[in-house]
């Protein structure tokens, strides 16, 4: 009867047990709900997209439409008639349509290689790492070993394979389709983009840092790095949800458009 309980006990630690999956410590989870943030205080996207260093293009290479953004979207359209940061309480229009209008953008996850300031969304599995946003798309992120496929049709967020390293996730993408790079670059179907997820040592800061690497392009491997939070946490009908995603993709919210509403922000 006493090894029964034993092993009952047993079985019920493991269940209750949190998923480490290949590589990974389970003491910090990238899975879960974060926001894209501001560290610098410069105050808005524009901003944002000006302090990542210009890409070292190679003589004869040129960026299609000028200094891109955010992956060839480029900065939002300003809400109050200045070039300055919107203020206090005046949101950012990240999108002019409603979530359910599909395009290249939101196709294969292309939104999620350099995320906006809506919310995203991790899931951890033990072969794949799930990559989703508020506003639609998804990015699968395979930890499984397996390698890029010989052959296949370039799409918008390329084809992605990934390891970890104690707690941080090493990201390749290849196979994109022709387009722009935050600060200036371009991207082929030959370019390849290595990712680096960390977070911070409490669980509640990420830091994706970016390298994009094409020999036939840049001069020199191109840098830059963007910062996330964990969402908060809000109540909603008796229960803890995550702002960010309260409410999936839902095309009749008039307000769906529009980035995280800017608080009292200082500029440095």
């Amino acid at each position: 009867m006493k090894l029964r309980v034993v092993l009952i006990v047993t079985l019920l630690l493991s269940f209750a047990a949190p998923l480490t999956v290949q590589g990974q410590s389970s003491k910090l989870r990238l899975e879960g709900d974060w926001v894209r943030i501001d560290p610098d205080g410069v105050g808005s996207f524009g901003g944002l997209s000006g302090v990542i260093p210009p890409a070292q293009l190679l003589p004869g290479v040129s960026a299609p439409g000028g200094r891109g953004g955010r992956g060839g979207r480029g900065a939002p359209a300003p809400t109050t008639g200045s070039a300055g940061p919107n203020p206090e309480g005046v949101p950012y229009i990240v999108v002019a349509q409603p979530c359910t209008g599909g395009g290249p953008g939101r196709s294969n996850g292309a939104l999620l290689v350099n995320p906006d300031s809506g919310g995203i969304h991790f899931v951890e599995h033990k072969d794949e790492v799930i990559f989703a946003g508020e506003r639609g798309g998804v990015r699968h992120i395979y930890i499984d070993g397996r390698s890029h496929p010989n052959v296949w049709t370039p799409t918008p967020a390329g084809h992605s394979v990934g390891r970890y390293e104690g707690n941080i996730l090493l990201v390749e993408t290849m196979g994109f389709m022709p387009g722009m790079v935050p600060g200036g670059g371009v991207r082929t179907p030959e370019t390849r983009l290595l990712e680096r997820f960390e977070m911070s040592p409490d669980g509640n800061r990420l830091t994706v840092t970016y390298t994009w690497d094409d020999p036939k392009v840049y001069q020199k491997p191109h840098v830059y790095r963007y910062y996330f939070e964990r969402a908060p946490m809000v109540e909603s009908r008796g229960a803890k949800v995550s702002y960010a995603l309260e409410e999936w993709c839902d095309a009749g919210d008039p307000v769906e458009k529009q980035s995280i509403i800017p608080p009292k922000q200082i500029i440095k």
